[in-house]
C-alpha cells in the first residue's frame, strides 16, 4: 500500500513539473491578409511550441510553448525570420522583401486584392 502511494505521489510530481515548464505569451505581429496568417502560424509549427494562434484582426499571436526550449525573444525572432515585424523586433529589409506583394504591410498601397480569396 505504501509503495502504491509513493508511486502515485511520484507521478503527480512529474505531471506537475511538466505543467510548470509550459509558458504562454501574446504579442503583436504585423500582417494584412490570410496568406500572412497562414505563414505566421506555419512558422510557429516547431518542436517545443504547443500551440500558436494568430489573430489577423488584432494582429497578435498567442503562443503556448515549452519554456526550456523557447523564450519570448526567440519567438519574436521566428516571426521576423519570415518577414513580419513584431512589437519588439523588426524584420530585416531582405526578409521583408521575400514576402509576396500582397503581404507588404509596410506599404499599404501594395496590399491589394492580389491575395485573392486569402484577403480578409
Amino acid at each position: 500500500m505504501l509503495t502504491r502511494f509513493l508511486f502515485l505521489v511520484a507521478v503527480a510530481l512529474i505531471d506537475q513539473s511538466a505543467q510548470a515548464q509550459k509558458a504562454e505569451v501574446t504579442f503583436g505581429v504585423s500582417g494584412v491578409c490570410g496568406m500572412c496568417e497562414d505563414r505566421i502560424e506555419a512558422t510557429f509549427d516547431q518542436k517545443g511550441i504547443v500551440a500558436a494562434d494568430y489573430d489577423l484582426e488584432k494582429k497578435t499571436i498567442h503562443v503556448v510553448y515549452k519554456a526550456k526550449k523557447w523564450n519570448e525573444e526567440s519567438l519574436h525572432k521566428l516571426a521576423t525570420g519570415v518577414g513580419h515585424d513584431t512589437d519588439k523586433y523588426k524584420a530585416t529589409d531582405e526578409q521583408y522583401a521575400n514576402m509576396p506583394g500582397c503581404c507588404k504591410y509596410r506599404d499599404p498601397k501594395s496590399c491589394s486584392d492580389s491575395c485573392g480569396d486569402k484577403q480578409r
